[in-house]
């Protein structure tokens, strides 16, 4: 950042042909004259340093060629965890593992769901951290290899409750209890079942521990998230067990409106692969109490 810099005389130069009687007051000049000058050079140091610390911790790195690397988020805990530098989520983890394999930074900005979606469509940043396929997505984006699974799960204390459900329709004569917010209340409903809504897995967890309910479907990343790590010293929580109903893949979308989209796409596919390899990838979903085995 350059601020040029404009000084005016206040007093007389010092006249060339001797002196004039008052060197003391000619010393004086001088010295406020490079005082005002070295004030005015630190301002600009100050000004270009500030400059350049905003632009490196811009959400949106600037267009050109993808040193730099943005995909909007959506909050989804824990795959994608907002306003938390030690535990961003095992997505924005993998991302971040996979690119900096390539030597790309990556940048994670979050947004709801269509905020996300429409910058990432219009080209306004280089992708979504993460999205399910469909074909009508295929005009607009570019899909990576798979980056994990969306596994829907059914949770009871009772062998009985699991052993008789294979789907939904089968826990019709159930009370089951669903995260508001989540689509899965849809899917329920439709399946004509008993449907309870709370705002957190912990509240469904509780509810279900004391007998208020006769299972919770859910996510199965946020309820494992809760019940192998987090807890919360809650009574009872080891006797809860799972039975697992859909596993479908999503992908990271790259947006083709981003310069070089074909390349980028093949950095983070490779960068994915080498972190698969390594074991870095299944380290990483142990963090966040996700089995590894459920990687493969």
């Amino acid at each position: 950042m350059r601020i040029p810099a404009h000084f005016q005389d206040s007093v007389s130069r010092p006249s060339t042909s001797g002196f004039t009687g008052n060197c003391s007051v000619t010393g004086a000049n001088r010295f406020w004259r490079w005082a005002s000058i070295v004030t005015l050079l630190c301002l600009v140091i100050v000004l270009w340093s500030y400059g350049n610390a905003q632009a490196q911790n811009a959400l949106i790195s600037p267009p050109g060629k993808h040193h730099t690397v943005t995909l909007a988020c959506n909050p989804f805990p824990p795959a994608k965890i907002a306003n938390s530098t030690t535990k961003p989520g095992y997505d924005v983890e993998i991302l971040r593992a996979a690119f900096a394999s390539r030597n790309i930074t990556l940048l994670t900005p979050f947004y709801p769901w269509k905020r996300a979606y429409f910058l990432a469509q219009s080209g306004q940043v280089d992708g979504l951290c993460s999205c399910s396929y469909l074909p009508e997505r295929e005009t607009d984006f570019l899909f990576s290899d798979i980056l994990g699974h969306v596994r829907v799960a059914l949770y009871a204390t009772r062998d009985e409750i699991l052993k008789s459900v294979d789907d939904l329709e089968d826990a019709k004569s159930m009370t089951v209890g669903v995260v508001n917010g989540y689509n899965l209340e849809t899917a329920a409903r439709i399946a004509d079942i008993d449907v309870v809504m709370a705002n957190s897995e912990t509240t469904l967890v509780n509810l279900l521990l004391s007998k208020r309910l006769d299972a919770v479907l859910s996510f199965r990343a946020p309820m494992d998230y809760l019940l192998n790590v987090e807890k919360n010293d809650i009574p009872g929580i080891s006797t809860i067990k799972t039975k697992t109903l859909s596993n479908d893949p999503y992908y990271s979308c790259i947006t083709r409106k981003t310069e070089h989209a074909d390349m980028l796409l093949k950095e983070l596919n490779t960068g994915l692969s080498a972190i698969r390899q390594s074991g870095l990838y299944d380290s990483i979903l142990g963090k966040y109490g996700i089995l590894s085995e459920l990687s493969q």
